[in-house]
């Protein structure tokens, strides 16, 4: 019997394209993280849509310190399997350092964050993320340009009230329309995201240039390399045949710092005790690679750790019609220099079909923050990725996707 409660499986079969009984998620949420019962729901909806018998949920409860989770049970598709897979989903948490983040005073938080973005600019950062790709590129202009349109809106009608007023009450009415313009952006941040975003750049820039709160996410990261070291060590008695490490958004950024951190505490960490594999979802690590400063280069090295490994898979899996990510573009791509030894992951598309809002939250009303979340969901198109099948069927992730292509439309590091 394993921690989690079921029965432990022997360890056999070839690496490479054994199936999977057992498996272990470790999944890094993004900036903007859900409670974990929405994750959980998220994901049981889409196995509800996608036919066939959907998987039983646990419940969500604590599985550590810093981390929660359930556990699946599923088939894939109408497949019939000997057993049922078992799947322990661990959502390893990080919220309140954003949380903590995003509580800064109001004009605290858009002053330096206006200052993080003009020195991103001067730096040579928004040109070399315009050399990856346009969209990400544009998207730093977009809290800009959102909040300048509110304050400005906010002064103007100020102004003319107040001049309606009598002289001198112009100037007066300005600034306070101003103020009441940046309160009214508040109002429509569950619409817009400008102040989200914001914030997330200045958090990104912030982990690039070795500032804090880099120092608090550099602790939590080694709990989760810790965490990750813990469920290698456990997987041969556990019966574990995967332990899959998944980044969403953000999280792919701290997956890879939290996963090079676990190597060097184990060199022998994908020795063979459980296939080892990466999945990173829309990620955002561009903007810290063309940050440049300490933090930029430590996340390179952290990049060509991971990808060095023989041992370890890395599939890559974006949209060129997610604004949040560098879509399509390989991650390697994105150093300067990367050795021959490192291997880039492979780079596909999620082939996202209709974005739908979520009925459960108001906030994914906007198209563009419900697209970004939809690396989770069912796939609409034939052919497109299954995040539920790569992370709760019979295949490890490798054996799912050796044979697929990267996409024809990815950019590519040649060597």
């Amino acid at each position: 019997m394993s921690p989690d409660g079921g029965e432990t499986a022997p360890f056999e079969g070839d690496e490479a394209a054994r199936r999977v009984r057992r498996r272990r998620v470790l999944y890094l949420h993004g900036f903007d993280p859900a409670p974990t019962e929405r994750y959980r729901r998220l994901i049981a909806r889409a196995g509800a849509e996608r036919g066939g018998t959907p998987p039983a949920m646990s419940a969500v409860g604590p599985l550590s310190p810093v981390s929660e989770g359930w556990r699946i049970t599923a088939r894939e598709g109408a497949r019939p399997l000997e057993t049922p897979v078992e799947t322990v989903f661990e959502i390893l948490r990080y919220e309140d350092v954003v949380r903590q983040w995003r509580a800064r005073p109001l004009l605290a938080r858009l002053g330096s964050g206006a200052a993080a973005l003009a020195r991103f600019a001067a730096t040579g950062g928004l040109r070399r993320v315009f050399s990856f790709s346009k969209g990400p590129a544009g998207l730093l202009f977009y809290p800009v340009v959102i909040l300048s349109a509110f304050l400005l809106a906010g002064a103007a009608a100020g102004g003319a009230l107040g001049g309606l007023a009598g002289p001198g009450w112009g100037d007066a009415g300005a600034a306070l329309g101003a103020l009441l313009g940046l309160m009214a952006s508040v109002r429509a941040e569950r619409a817009l995201f400008a102040h989200l975003m914001l914030g997330l750049f200045e958090f990104l820039f912030r982990l690039a240039a070795d500032r804090p709160p880099s120092g608090r996410m550099e602790m939590r990261e080694a709990e989760f390399a810790v965490r990750i070291v813990e469920a290698v060590a456990a997987a041969e008695a556990d019966g574990v045949d995967e332990i899959l490490i998944v980044g969403h958004s953000l999280g792919a950024v701290i997956a890879i710092r939290a996963l090079a951190a676990a190597m060097r505490i184990d060199v022998d960490l994908s020795g063979g005790r459980a296939r080892l594999s990466l999945l990173t979802l829309g990620s955002v690590g561009g903007y810290v690679s063309a940050a440049g400063g300490p933090g930029a280069e430590a996340y390179g090295e952290d990049m060509i750790l991971v990808a060095s490994d023989p041992d370890i898979f890395w599939l890559d899996v974006s949209s060129k019609r997610d604004w949040f990510c560098f879509g399509l573009v390989d991650p390697l791509l994105m150093l300067e220099a990367a050795p021959a030894a490192a291997r880039s992951p492979k780079v596909i598309s999620a082939k996202f079909g209709p974005a739908r809002p979520d009925p459960e939250d108001r906030r994914t009303r906007f198209r563009a923050m419900s697209l970004h979340m939809k690396y989770l969901a069912a796939p609409d198109q034939k052919g497109a990725f299954d995040f539920l099948a790569a992370a709760a069927g019979g295949e490890t992730l490798e054996a799912r996707f050796r044979d697929r292509r990267d996409s024809p439309q990815a950019r590519l590091r040649l060597l």
